[in-house]
């Protein structure tokens, strides 16, 4: 090759890396901020008492609403109705075991409003790791503490609050209002919120909004940025459990066969986990990155103003946590195991149960089509009994609706940016799908990233000075239309 050709190449590279390096320099200088207004919070009714508010909630807590646990429904209801007299005198209620729907008719002929929050909650398992009991509402220290303090009876305290507020003081909501409270979301919503929203359905209602419990306000460090982050879910995981059942000869185990049950279910839980499923940015990370980019150092807003080439290097760097993992891929977790009746006695059978929580774009069939291409034949697979849910749809993240819970949300202490966001545990919001174009999952309050171990963990709580916040946020979800 003679030098003059090797010349013109060299020409030819440096041009064409200038003309990319300067399209990557334009399109992040030309990324700024969405305009978006922050929707002012409205402040409590005249007649709204803080401590009393508090202190409500406080005694909402006491009341130990497990599934299954009928007297504490019949308490809280109880209480409930002394606690809110204008919203049970003025809204209709439709019941649904333990599960309560309310309609707030408005005489407006516009799309309803739809609030969703769950009365029950989870297990306490170790009491003992409590810095106090986990159905008192203690309120000390700054915080009222307990089970349900943040997931998620304080939504329906906080909800309630808000529309006992405005019926003191005579406010109608622009639309129509329906309130359903759930009493089995824990457990997946079969009994509660599947029944109400097939009800619904059967009504022809459709909704311009229909908003539940999770994303929440976490520190911008979350995703890189200086400003607090405002994550609002428009989407959430799906879920299936499979059964992973290995056969093999009974008998005594100084004898052992080659391929034990046991050995057999260990061989495939480690296929498996040598075999995550593929990484992707789907539609909710992908705009999450994109509307937190303009907040970025400069490097890294080039990065998030580039994804078309730089992906694969935000995957990789997404995957190195769990928390970020579980936003990119369709995850795998080997649960349980159960084999044996004795320590030298072969068993015949072994099973282990593997929870997948899917992503958008993947489905039941695909994961067990998956499965049965990857694993030997002498391990069967079935799908687990119990509560199964495909992943949802995803809500448009550039839609009124979306910027009216936005707009409140950037209203909230400290201005945090909302942001699209993938929910990656499950809600009720996922049985509402049908109803609505948009179906929305943010819990308005302000953690720290070490809180998120708090849902379902010990010491569950709520920093006291939110709860007013929580009130005025759904006030204003209520009078906006």
């Amino acid at each position: 090759m003679s030098g003059r050709l090797l010349a013109r190449l060299g020409v030819l590279f440096v041009l064409l890396l200038a003309g990319l390096l300067a399209v990557m320099v334009s399109r992040t200088l030309l990324l700024a901020p969405q305009e978006r207004k922050a929707v002012a919070l409205p402040a409590l009714a005249e007649s709204s008492d803080e401590p009393a508010m508090v202190a409500r909630l406080s005694r909402a807590i006491t009341f130990p609403t497990l599934t299954g646990n009928d007297a504490a429904f019949d308490d809280f209801h109880a209480f409930l109705r002394d606690a809110f007299p204008l919203v049970h005198a003025s809204l209709s209620l439709k019941i649904f075991g333990h599960s309560l729907l309310f309609h707030w008719d408005s005489g407006q002929g516009c799309k309803p409003t739809l609030l969703l929050a769950h009365q029950d909650v989870v297990p306490v398992s170790s009491p003992e790791d409590w810095r106090y009991p986990p159905f008192s509402g203690v309120n000390e220290e700054g915080y009222i503490w307990g089970r349900g303090a943040m997931d998620d009876k304080v939504s329906v305290m906080a909800i309630l609050e808000a529309v006992e507020g405005m019926l003191a003081a005579d406010q109608q909501p622009p639309c129509d209002v329906w309130l359903a409270f759930g009493h089995d979301e824990e457990t997946g919503g079969v009994h509660g919120a599947a029944r109400m929203a097939a009800w619904l359905l059967s009504q022809g209602l459709q909704f311009e909004l229909v908003l539940d419990e999770g994303g929440m306000v976490l520190p911008g460090s979350t995703l890189g940025i200086s400003a607090p982050v405002a994550l609002i879910g428009i989407a959430e995981k799906g879920y299936l459990s499979v059964v992973l059942r290995a056969h093999g000869e009974p008998g005594h185990s100084s004898r052992p066969p080659a391929k034990t049950a046991v050995g057999q279910v260990a061989a495939a839980i480690q296929t498996l986990q040598s075999h995550p499923r593929p990484a992707s940015l789907g539609m909710p990370v992908r705009q999450m990155l994109e509307q937190v980019a303009p907040w970025q150092p400069f490097a890294k807003r080039m990065v998030f103003a580039n994804l078309w080439l730089f992906e694969p290097l935000v995957l990789q760097q997404l995957a190195s946590k769990p928390e970020t993992n579980a936003l990119i891929r369709t995850t795998q977790a080997p649960t349980m195991l159960n084999a044996g009746v004795k320590d030298n006695v072969l068993p015949a059978t072994a099973e282990a149960v593997v929870n997948f929580r899917l992503l958008p774009g993947e489905s039941r069939d695909s994961i067990l089509g998956w499965l049965e291409a990857i694993l030997p034949s002498d391990v069967q697979v079935t799908v687990k009994d119990g509560f199964f849910a495909e992943a949802s749809s995803i809500s448009p993240a550039h839609s009124a609706a979306f910027e009216r819970v936005a707009g409140l949300a950037a209203a909230l202490p400290d201005e945090p940016v909302p942001a699209p966001f993938l929910m990656i545990a499950g809600s009720d919001a996922r049985h509402y799908q049908a109803l609505s174009e948009n179906v929305l999952r943010f819990l308005p309050v302000s953690l720290q990233q070490e809180d998120i171990a708090r849902f379902h963990g010990p010491n569950e709580r709520l920093a006291r000075d939110q709860y007013a916040l929580m009130v005025r946020f759904y006030a204003g979800v209520l009078q906006s239309k």
